[in-house]
């Protein structure tokens, strides 16, 4: 059995994969490509900081010498280690030690504590990777960790709505990030939330669970003064736990945001509603219009944390930890168990991204070519059709002991078992999703 990701939305898994290209993307450039940029191979800066790559796009770029074959077998080693960063960071949504957890998800106003976090795990990292002799299987899986919690900062708060257009750059090296609304203090208001009750489709049934579907639609719900203020807060949730494992209810004396849903049983409290971005539904998120805007910084930000980590490793350590330049024993390693079964479970191997944003017309239709392209690519190399390739991620956490269908885990709405017309219809939305979004 397949669990099926059919999140209506950017979510973390290819958020996390987008800010690894983007920081794979620089570490070539400065270790591989602008060191052997010389006449009879010229690379032109621009062109590559505003052109869309994928990995093996950007393999080819590091070693011209690779031929096809060459790319796919000295970049599998990467490929498996950032799908197991990758997985990591989706058990966050999962997993029984976290998918409660606020401070993992910037939930309930912890900002300290999940900003402490974040800190904490990042010097684990560091010293893990430091060490020689260390395993790096745990660094990795905190990693992943570390940078779900960073990515909900976008999604859960008010950043946004303060009217912040670029990263908190003080998160994973303060834990203070911010001026916080106190806890006596109203942070949300009902005006502005529109109260929605539906009976659910056949699809809604299998993939929330609940009929009828209850939520809300909300549009400044976010008291003006906190936002002008330039306060921070996040939604509150039904079943919030603390680092002590205390239930933290969302206060009824005083008006609190939720984080919203209609898996939220908080979003009924007043205020009701709720601020979430992490999706393009407002069955799932009441801020749904602001998804794109929360998922453009979490991209931003991960990649910024991943730059820095380099800059804090070194680019040899840093290489060692992605595996980006495997021996060869590596490689067939990695190769030896792809024959044997192993399969990615998230990592999407069409997925590119740019470092640098470009309005003139002629890079914009440049790109749009290219996706056009590789969409068509995608299509008639069968990551469409067929039932399974070796590049197509399984979703499958069915050896992970987690719930994907747990209703009472909000966080869990977006997964369902899948059969195959189910994975069919996943993968057309996911390469039209590509094509559009990203």
């Amino acid at each position: 059995m397949y669990i099926v990701f059919i999140f209506q939305g950017i979510a973390h898994a290819d958020i996390t994969e987008l800010g690894i290209i983007r920081s794979l993307a620089r570490f070539f450039y400065d270790t591989r490509i602008r060191p052997n940029n010389n006449n009879t191979r010229l690379v032109n800066e621009d062109e590559y900081l505003t052109t869309d790559y994928t990995i093996d796009n950007l393999y080819e770029l590091a070693y011209p010498e690779y031929n096809a074959l060459q790319v796919a077998f000295y970049s599998l080693p990467f490929k498996f280690i950032v799908d197991f960063i990758i997985t990591q960071n989706v058990l966050t949504d999962f997993d029984d030690q976290t998918k409660k957890l606020s401070e993992a998800h910037f939930d309930n106003e912890l900002f300290m504590n999940a900003s402490k976090r974040i800190l904490q795990f990042r010097q684990i990292i560091i010293n893990n990777i430091r060490d020689v002799n260390e395993d790096l299987t745990n660094a990795r899986q905190i990693l992943g960790q570390s940078l779900h919690t960073l990515q909900d900062f976008y999604s859960h708060s008010n950043w946004i709505e303060m009217g912040k257009t670029d990263i908190n750059e003080l998160i994973g090296f303060n834990e203070i990030i911010g001026s916080v609304a106190r806890p006596n203090q109203a942070t949300c208001t009902n005006n502005g939330c529109t109260k929605i009750e539906k009976p659910c489709t056949l699809w809604e049934k299998i993939t929330v669970g609940i009929c009828p579907l209850v939520y809300y639609d909300c549009k400044n719900n976010i008291l003006p003064e906190i936002n002008n203020q330039q306060l921070l807060t996040s939604g509150y949730t039904g079943n919030g736990l603390s680092e002590n494992n205390e239930v933290l209810e969302k206060p009824t004396n005083v008006e609190k945001c939720s984080h919203g849903g209609v898996l939220d049983e908080s979003s009924h409290t007043p205020a009701v509603g709720g601020i979430n971005k992490d999706s393009y539904s407002f069955v799932f998120s009441p801020h749904f219009d602001l998804h794109k805007q929360a998922v453009d910084l979490a991209i931003k930000a991960t990649e910024q944390f991943l730059n820095d980590l380099r800059r804090d490793i070194g680019d040899e350590n840093f290489d060692r930890f992605f595996i980006i330049n495997p021996t060869e024993a590596q490689c067939q390693i990695a190769s030896d168990s792809m024959s044997q079964g192993k399969r990615f479970r998230f990592f999407r191997g069409n997925l590119s991204a740019h470092l640098k944003d470009d309005d003139r017309w002629w890079t914009k239709l440049k790109r749009s070519f290219t996706n056009f392209f590789r969409l068509n690519k995608s299509i008639w190399t069968s990551d469409f059709f067929k039932e399974e390739t070796i590049n197509q991620p399984t979703f499958d956490l069915s050896d992970q002991g987690v719930n994907v269908k747990d209703v009472n885990n909000f966080r869990a709405a977006p997964y369902v078992i899948g059969k195959e017309d189910v994975r069919r219809k996943k993968r057309s939305i996911d390469l039209a999703r590509k094509h559009r979004y990203l």
